[in-house]
């Protein structure tokens, strides 16, 4: 399908049959429940009801191939879509972020893909991204290298940073995300289940009740939940890899039943980051992630950056320093400096404080459960909070990079490249100023738009700032006196 610039070009003729397809395909529940409420003579209309919807909407599928064009020029890409009323989207090829392709099962019967081009914009809008569906899988891979400036297919295969390893399926269960999953699909099978007047637990607990122990219940829970996030790792990141692009980017390839190229320009890489939520961490996992402008949530759930899975810790510490091009001990693996006494104290504090109140508040409550159990377990659990706080609390400055690490829940490590840096933020509150620390925030594009180095004293924050910045606070005067403050480029 490749022709010259500027040329008109229709979508796949083979989209003729797979958006139908795909449409009458989510028709489906509604035709049924239709057939099924529409038997008598009277509410035949339905059904004849449900038959002319589905004819409107296998028309309208049919009418995308007829009214969409699209137009890959020097300058603009365009794109011209609608029946009734029509939009003409139009962007400056300057102005790509991303050149995406994803494709469904229906799309990959065909040999097509969906091609989703960004601007970057985070607030959305008509321009804020142009949605090429369907196209040639050949076409598609030609039009996101085109777009985004890589080498076209065919060229020498881009070098490899990271591809699946089976044996990472083990963290799948480790994961939030994919136990969220599961958690809804059980919940949605048991809304369904009360919608029939189904009660499958209740009948099945009281012809068991007092046969079977509750453990067993327990473990076919866990094996459930752990089966389930091992399938929709699986589905996720099948046939992941990680490739560094000829301009220097980014290509993750992953999906099983969708498939999913994501490609990120290499200029607009500001960083990496490398998550551990505490159990993950607990099983020595953890997943990297590259800190991007130009990327928006797409509604999916997926964490905006991800470039790998969760994996093993050395693997993702690896991974993170390949996205950056340099070595682990100029990364994550940096060595860090260790924070004021001062702010040892707060995190022990933060920790132990709420914990201690709880534990008065149990053994004042004359029914409370304070049996020589709980208190004990609240304040080992409290305490091992507070380590895990200290212990994760650093930051460094390396020839290229800022490197700030904190977080017990999830403990975070983020390298921040200097020139990502766009500005700063300083701020304190009543009881740092008491301890002479201050919070020191470096604003950038990219990411959640700020990182954060916890609780330094006034002089590190403001060599920080010079630094990375250098001459940025000569205009500037800054007492250190613990008010709050922005100071911007």
């Amino acid at each position: 399908m490749s022709t010259a610039a500027g040329d008109w070009l229709r979508l796949d003729r083979r989209m003729l049959v797979v958006h139908p397809v795909v449409d009458l395909a989510k028709l489906v529940p509604v035709l049924l429940v239709i057939a099924i409420t529409g038997g008598s003579a009277d509410d035949r209309w339905r059904l004849w009801g449900g038959l002319a919807l589905a004819a409107a909407v296998l028309a309208f599928g049919v009418s995308r191939w007829f009214t969409t064009s699209y137009r890959i020029g020097d300058d603009r890409v365009e794109l011209r879509t609608g029946l009734l009323r029509r939009h003409h989207h139009s962007v400056h090829r300057d102005r790509i972020r991303t050149a995406d392709l994803t494709a469904n099962p229906a799309h990959r019967l065909f040999g097509l893909a969906v091609v989703r081009v960004g601007t970057g914009r985070r607030e959305g809008g008509d321009d804020a991204e142009l949605t090429l569906d369907a196209v040639d899988r050949a076409e598609a891979e030609r039009l996101r290298a085109l777009l985004l400036g890589e080498a076209l297919p065919g060229a020498p295969a881009a070098p490899v940073l990271a591809r699946l390893r089976w044996s990472w399926v083990r963290f799948a269960p480790l994961t939030f995300s994919a136990l969220a999953v599961v958690g809804a699909v059980w919940f949605g099978l048991l809304r369904l289940a009360e919608e029939f007047s189904l009660r499958p637990g209740r009948q099945v607990f009281e012809e068991t009740a007092g046969r079977a122990p509750i453990w067993l219940g327990a473990a076919a829970l866990v094996v459930t939940a752990v089966l389930g996030a091992a399938v929709v790792f699986v589905e996720g990141w099948w046939g992941y890899r990680l490739t560094r692009a000829g301009d220097g980017g980014l290509v993750v390839r992953r999906g099983l039943l969708t498939r999913r190229t994501l490609s990120l320009e290499g200029r607009r890489v500001r960083g990496v980051e490398v998550d551990e939520p505490l159990l993950l961490r607990l099983g020595r996992g953890a997943r990297p992630l590259a800190l991007t402008t130009g990327l928006h949530s797409d509604g999916s759930g997926e964490h905006v950056g991800a470039v790998g899975p969760a994996m093993p810790r050395r693997e993702a510490h690896r991974v993170a320093a390949g996205v950056l091009g340099v070595g682990e001990d100029d990364a994550t693996r940096t060595p860090l400096v260790r924070h004021p006494r001062a702010a040892v104290r707060r995190r022990v504090t933060r920790a132990l404080g709420p914990a201690l109140v709880v534990a008065v508040v149990l053994l004042a409550l004359p029914q409370a459960p304070a049996d020589g159990v709980v208190v004990p377990l609240l304040l080992i659990g409290a305490a091992l909070l507070a380590l895990d706080r200290v212990r994760s609390l650093g930051h460094a400055l390396t020839a290229a990079h800022l490197v700030s690490r904190q977080g017990a829940w999830t403990r975070r490590t983020v390298v921040l490249r200097r020139g990502g840096v766009i500005g700063w933020r300083i701020e304190q509150t009543l009881m740092q100023r008491r301890a002479g620390l201050v919070t020191l925030h470096a604003v950038t594009a990219a990411g959640r738009g700020r990182y954060e180095v916890l609780d330094v004293d006034v002089a590190r924050a403001l060599a920080l700032v010079d630094d990375v910045t250098p001459g940025l606070l000569a205009p500037f005067v800054i007492d250190g006196r613990g008010a709050r403050s922005v100071v911007r480029r």
